[in-house]
């Protein structure tokens, strides 16, 4: 049965007017609507609670409601299930969501009627190895940061590629990218954009001091790893800017393809490239081309 999970940003006071709606049509259709408990205690609807085990068990289909931060979320959490998700942008730029407030009612439709395709998107694993250990283990859809905490100074980043030096940086940190965060925090970095259809990882130093540093695209297969050099402990790893991690010297953080995938409902007849015209130019509100 033709099931849709639920996953509002509950901090978001403008989501849950949408949320009562959307529930409300949902019901008018016989859509079985499942959320996860604390999410559905949070939005006063404890009737559609259930476990993580029964939510991913049963779902056809994640609606997300808010930004790119609830989807990534969302899409971290169920990768590893191979539910789909589509995300209602409640944000601003919205890169990563298919359905804008405008369209909500027919897109709905379309969901229920099951006129949409999926979208598979690479994924990352990153580990931080500590005297030869794994300490922590992270997914990610769009990047992994290696950065420079509170301090004013930079650091310096041994980059290696497959175990072999590739080049060193002294810089305020280093971006490792899916081709899907090439339109993030890399993009702002001066790092290129990549079609989502090529699997490749993208590395964009943050500040370089250098003039002539620039971005390194590399094969997805291929292992990143990332040595901090510093004096000082002020060293942090962020996983889609959502998890963050504090470094220690010595460590060294290895990134490499996940063996999941995120998966992506999508409308036939949308772009990437529209929709990337589209967002981008919302982000410039002094471009009236």
């Amino acid at each position: 049965m033709f099931t849709i999970g639920l996953f509002p940003n509950t901090k978001k006071p403008s989501v849950a007017p949408i949320f009562d709606w959307i529930v409300s049509y949902l019901q008018d259709k016989q859509v079985p609507i499942l959320m996860l408990e604390e999410t559905a205690a949070a939005m006063n609807c404890p009737e559609f609670g259930c476990s993580r085990e029964r939510l991913a068990e049963s779902v056809t289909l994640a609606l997300t409601l808010g930004g790119d931060g609830t989807l990534l979320n969302t899409t971290r959490e169920l990768a590893s299930h191979g539910i789909a998700v589509c995300g209602i942008n409640l944000g601003q730029l919205g890169f990563l969501t298919e359905i804008e407030l405008a369209d909500l009612t027919p897109s709905l439709e379309k969901l229920i009627r099951g006129e949409y395709y999926i979208e598979e998107r690479q994924m990352l694993d990153a580990a931080i190895l500590r005297d030869g250990e794994q300490i922590v283990a992270a997914s990610s859809l769009n990047d992994v940061v290696v950065a420079k905490g509170g301090f004013s100074r930079m650091i310096r980043l041994k980059l290696y590629i497959d175990g072999h030096l590739t080049a060193t940086y002294p810089a305020d940190g280093l971006i490792v990218a899916t081709s899907t965060g090439s339109t993030g925090y890399s993009l702002s970095a001066g790092g290129p954009i990549v079609s989502p259809a090529l699997r490749v990882t993208v590395i964009t130093p943050i500040c370089p001091h250098s003039l002539s540093t620039r971005s390194l695209i590399v094969s997805d297969k291929e292992e990143v790893r990332i040595e901090p050099q510093a004096t000082h402990d002020d060293i942090v790893l962020t996983v889609d800017g959502q998890t963050l991690y504090h470094l220690k010297r010595g460590d060294k953080v290895v990134v490499t393809r996940s063996p999941f995938r995120a998966r992506f409902a999508k409308f036939v007849g949308s772009s990437y490239y529209d929709s990337l015209w589209t967002k981008l130019r919302r982000s410039d509100p002094d471009d009236s081309v």
